[in-house]
């Protein structure tokens, strides 16, 4: 035939044979092999071949692709430090893994030092952020690996606790001091005066911070304390004429009840008067005060 080699000479016979190889190796390329039998090839691994694990398996290529994603799982997996590493072992393995737990962003990073934390500061009139608070919880922080947001959650956490327990004390304060001002009436501007002359002479300057920053129930017993010492301060005082609002010395509150017992025309002498009942009831607080100035 034209154009084809004559395969009874010596260049046809090779030529035939070439092809023939050729077409032998492609049947035994992999991809034109046909795959093995998948039931034969479980029966084949005996009792491997019987494990519940490859039930779920319907050929070989399903096996190989698994046994592929095992392996990417595998290698992006975390393992936790044995429990029977050594205490620096076992710490350094903790570092390591929050490092890349950090790394891949799971985790917030911690600051690189303690004074690298900010903290939002309330501004308040008079009030004094304790520093050295702050920075020591900034340190402990950084300590522990805290984050700066969680660090955040936990300082701000702490203000709102310190002010709800401010709001409960100024309640008390307030509480005490209104019965305070119920129990000794009239009396209540001259013992207040009398605890702050006495306060200032035994305690100086910061007596009254002092007082203030007790529990309203021990300051109360403290003000009246010194109420009682200051007394014969604060009556030497009126005595030479000093002037303060809402206190009255001793002399003053006798000549106010003669006065009253002396005008045979005031309403206490009077009992048909209007304003007898209310004459009563005031030179009973000033009898009452007098009592407790002695």
């Amino acid at each position: 035939m034209e154009g084809s080699p004559d395969v009874g000479s010596s260049e046809g016979s090779a030529e035939v044979s070439q092809v023939a190889q050729d077409t032998s190796g492609m049947l035994l390329t992999p991809e034109v092999q046909a795959l093995p039998d998948w039931g034969a090839l479980r029966e084949s691994l005996g009792d491997l071949g019987k494990d519940k694990s490859l039930e779920s398996y319907k050929d070989l290529n399903g096996l190989v692709k698994s046994h592929i994603e095992a392996q990417k799982m595998i290698g992006n997996s975390i393992r936790l430090p044995s429990k029977d590493l050594g205490p620096e072992d076992r710490q350094k393995a903790i570092n390591e893994l929050r490092g890349r737990l950090r790394q891949e962003g799971i985790m917030e990073a911690v600051p690189d030092s303690p004074d690298v934390y900010e903290f939002p500061i309330p501004e308040m009139e008079g009030f004094e952020p304790n520093k050295e608070l702050i920075n020591g919880f900034k340190a402990a922080a950084h300590k522990a690996g805290i984050s700066q947001p969680k660090a955040t959650e936990l300082f701000n956490w702490y203000l709102n606790h310190q002010q709800s327990i401010e709001s409960q004390k100024q309640v008390e304060f307030e509480t005490t001091k209104q019965s305070m001002k119920q129990e000794f009436g009239g009396l209540y501007p001259r013992k207040m005066e009398a605890a702050r002359r006495a306060v200032a002479k035994y305690m100086g300057v910061d007596g009254d911070d002092l007082i203030s920053s007790l529990p309203p129930s021990v300051g109360r017993k403290m003000v009246l304390a010194f109420a009682e010492i200051g007394d014969p301060m604060l009556e030497d005082g009126l005595i030479l004429g000093e002037q303060i609002a809402g206190v009255e010395s001793r002399d003053a509150v006798r000549k106010k009840m003669e006065a009253m017992m002396m005008d045979k025309h005031h309403p206490l002498m009077d009992l048909s008067h209007p304003g007898h009942t209310s004459a009563v009831e005031e030179y009973t607080k000033l009898n009452k005060m007098l009592s407790q100035m002695i």
